[in-house]
């Protein structure tokens, strides 16, 4: 959360000495506020559908008193919602959870914050029609090359200010943009339906590069043309980035401040030990130039830092909020996120950097004589995943062959536990390539060599 010049607004301004009087002496507490507006464009089947304009602003209370915390949230910011929304934190904290939680004063950030570039001026002066722009020009040549296909998207571009105040003295904020270009796939031949979906975020059009939605789309439609036969087994995956997702997200609820809380992380009790394979090294960095999760400070007013999680295989450290580290007897992380105005603060990450390995995703590729690459599977999430394990059907999915894909496979699924696949000893092995996913994450493509994969009878 970079500084910026003058308040958000003027609504709430005088909230922040409101906070002090809630109970007997030694109430404290912070006012975090944030707005922003959006210009977004909708194409239907390659056609403008919907062009809108809109604003959005709220606030959330936290404070703590005799001994309980109470947090509350409103996109009402006239002068009888504010006031309505103090009621409210008198009764939550009278119902709220013991608490003994101390807010941040004010910390010099660390000097590579000084020039994160957040805010791109490109970005805050597009309009409706370089929207309209950009969204035609690259539905265009994908329905050149994929008559048949239909396609949807979605162009939006978004103008952002926050900013955290507290009665221990912290005023800072910040100021951002943020640009996204969307695109889903639609192809119904018979009974065969493939649906895919690229998507890529980043502070301008520049850095989120709207042709790698073009082209992966191509690729995979590409690939995706043939429907083969094959035979499931004990066989070699390749995730995509994207497709990886599936074997990172346990590992990463596992990372969180708030699993080690609750004593629900498998890894609470293992800091220091070789948990993964030592070409597995993860990285949170909230200083990373120009990625949507950067800043000076995270939402609570601790500064982001760049942060080891996973060393060469050894677990370093966990992320924390102000009250995980708390309740956990650990230091805050500057990993407090919000999710929102109106959200009240938990453990996150900035942004999530995996390291790449030594080969390129070609040379994985020519590495496999026969197994399957995974770009999306379904149900990805649910249920219990904090202990590893996954088993989940595949939706879109390529046969490998002789280092060549060769096709579309449907009905399989796979299944696995993280912990054994990418243990000290596994021979998982990651491109050399590392790209953005969804802004904040950098993940290469992943080779398992051994993975149960399972197909209709």
């Amino acid at each position: 959360m970079s500084t910026s010049e003058g308040p958000l607004g003027t609504k709430s301004e005088g909230l922040l000495s409101r906070l002090a009087p809630l109970s007997t002496e030694g109430a404290r507490g912070e006012v975090f506020e944030a707005s922003f507006d959006t210009l977004e464009v909708g194409f239907s089947a390659g056609a403008v559908k919907s062009a809108l304009a809109r604003e959005s602003s709220g606030i959330g209370l936290r404070a703590v008193a005799e001994g309980r915390m109470g947090f509350v949230g409103s996109r009402d910011l006239s002068a009888e919602g504010l006031a309505h929304l103090e009621k409210q934190l008198v009764n939550s904290l009278e119902v709220g959870d013991p608490a003994e939680m101390t807010f941040p004063s004010t910390q010099a950030p660390d000097p590579a914050a000084a020039d994160l570039g957040l805010s791109s001026p490109i970005t805050a002066a597009l309009t409706i029609p370089d929207l309209v722009e950009t969204g035609e020009a690259a539905l265009a040549q994908l329905k050149e090359r994929f008559p048949d296909v239909t396609f949807d998207a979605t162009v939006r571009r978004s103008v952002g200010r926050s900013r955290l105040q507290n009665t221990s003295g912290l005023d800072t904020g910040e100021a951002y943009t943020v640009f996204s270009f969307s695109v889903e796939a639609n192809q119904t031949q018979d009974e065969d339906v493939l649906l895919d979906y690229a998507y890529v975020v980043g502070t301008s059009p520049e850095a989120a590069a709207p042709q790698r939605v073009v082209d992966e789309l191509v690729q995979r439609l590409t690939w995706s043309q043939t429907v083969v036969e094959w035979t499931p087994g004990k066989l070699p995956v390749l995730f995509s980035p994207e497709g990886s997702s599936l074997i990172w997200s346990p590992l990463l609820q596992a990372l969180s401040g708030k699993t080690v809380m609750l004593g629900t992380s498998p890894l609470r009790e293992r800091s220091g030990e070789q948990i993964l394979g030592a070409q597995i090294t993860l990285t949170d960095d909230g200083l990373r130039p120009g990625a949507l999760g950067s800043g000076a400070y995270d939402e609570e007013g601790i500064p982001r830092a760049t942060r080891s999680l996973i060393k060469a295989g050894v677990l370093k450290g966990f992320v924390h909020s102000l009250e995980t580290a708390l309740a956990t007897g650990s230091e805050p992380t500057g990993n407090g996120e919000r999710g929102g105005a109106t959200a009240r603060p938990e453990p996150g990450f900035a942004n999530l950097i995996l390291s790449g390995g030594d080969q390129s995703f070609e040379e994985l590729l020519a590495s496999i004589d026969y197994g399957i690459l995974v770009h999306s599977v379904i149900g990805e999430g649910q249920g219990n995943t904090l202990p590893g394990t996954f088993s989940n059907p595949l939706d879109l999915a390529f046969l490998i062959e002789g280092g060549v894909v060769k096709g579309r496979i449907k009905d399989g699924s796979i299944a696995g536990d993280i912990y054994q696949l990418l243990g000290p000893d596994t021979t998982a092995r990651l491109s050399r390539e590392v790209v953005p996913v969804g802004g904040s994450s950098f993940l290469p493509w992943l080779l398992i060599d051994d993975l149960n994969v399972v197909g209709r009878e």
